[in-house]
């Protein structure tokens, strides 16, 4: 979540979430009788003299107060129903009924009469997170079929290089060093620009079969020297998505898990899938067994699925379960989607606890 700004005296804090997690919590935060304000369109249509009439479309700020929020899980959407209260230019607005759909990367303000403090709190979180977020790592993995290059930072994976070896040419060594040349070269690129928008914190890590490894490394030595210097580890990996999910599942990315989210989120998946593996009694599964255990103060970690939250958010049996867990002050993680830890965790029901002590549940 980025914070743009905060209005003391007029009681507003501007944001632009960057995740669909961030847009789970603007859902909690976000209360009936706070008033949003954001942007809309609108045809405007003007006279001529002859009688005929010309469009424009025009863009207006609106507020409106909120009177109904809902969650739309299959386009990973959050929406806000109320009547316009403000409108910036005369288009006849006022006092009508609007929905502000919110998505990643769109920028919305709240504006809370009677609660700033927790707007205001909200707001200091994310500032105080955010230089941690921007802080990530490149991992560039390499084979004999190919190589790819991503990004790990606070907000999550974003790949941004990826070519396969052609299967015609691999058993020819002049087309195979020329074709493996333009892939190293293209990844190599892909790397510089990510160095150049990260700056002079940039750590490049390598992961592959060894021998390909080796070879880029050596690629680096002979074309991209400049690059050599922000390569912060190397090691034998699986490559493609595969070697991605088994570097966070063994734990070799465990030294930037305090800023890395995926990192961190896998190694509390597994951390849960170790003590069930060890001691059954203490794990708490499903939304029944782990609202008693959070009840009863026995939650030492407390795990759920953003998928799951996006479908059951709005019932009141886990937006309660989600109050406990924060008055308890329970280690509370919303794992985030489209990762291994995710699909584990979801295949246990959504939502799961790591106890301080066995129960009977």
């Amino acid at each position: 979540m980025r914070v743009v700004r905060v209005d003391d005296v007029k009681r507003r804090v501007e944001v632009v979430p960057e995740t669909t997690l961030d847009l789970l919590n603007l859902f909690r935060l976000v209360s009936v009788g706070d008033v949003l304000h954001s942007y809309t369109t609108r045809e405007m249509k003007k006279e001529r003299a002859d009688g005929s009439y010309d469009s424009e479309r025009i863009r207006v700020k609106i507020a409106i107060e909120v009177e109904k929020k809902t969650l739309e899980p299959m386009t990973r959407r959050v929406a806000f129903l109320g009547r316009i209260i403000y409108e910036s230019r005369d288009a006849g607005l006022e006092g009508k009924y609007h929905s502000i759909r919110l998505t990643t990367g769109q920028a919305v303000t709240i504006e809370s009469r009677r609660d700033f403090h927790r707007i205001r709190s909200f707001a200091n979180y994310y500032n105080s997170r955010r230089t941690d977020a921007g802080v990530g790592v490149i991992l560039l993995l390499v084979d004999d079929e190919g190589v790819a290059v991503s990004r790990i930072d606070g907000t999550g994976l974003k790949k941004l290089y990826e070519k396969r070896l052609p299967a015609s040419g691999k058993e020819e060594p002049e087309k195979r060093l020329e074709m493996v040349t333009r892939l190293y070269s293209g990844a190599a690129e892909a790397v510089e620009e990510e160095v150049k928008r990260m700056g002079g914190g940039a750590e490049l890590l390598i992961f592959g079969p060894s021998v390909f490894v080796s070879e880029y490394i050596n690629f680096l030595k002979r074309s991209r020297r400049e690059l050599l210097g922000f390569v912060r580890k190397s090691g034998e990996a699986t490559a493609g998505e595969a070697g991605v999910e088994e570097l966070l599942r063994s734990g070799r990315l465990r030294e930037y898990a305090d800023r890395l989210k995926i990192v961190s989120d896998a190694e509390a998946v597994e951390k849960l899938l170790a003590t069930m593996a060890r001691d059954p009694a203490m794990v708490a599964l499903g939304v029944e067994e782990v609202l008693k255990a959070v009840e009863a103060g026995a939650a030492e970690l407390l795990l759920v699925a953003e998928d799951f939250l996006w479908w059951h958010l709005v019932e009141e049996r886990v937006e309660k379960l989600l109050e406990y867990a924060e008055a308890t002050r329970a280690d509370l993680r919303v794992v985030s989607s489209g990762l291994e830890a995710t699909e584990k965790l979801q295949s246990l029901g959504g939502v799961a606890a790591v106890l301080r002590y066995p129960m009977r549940l």
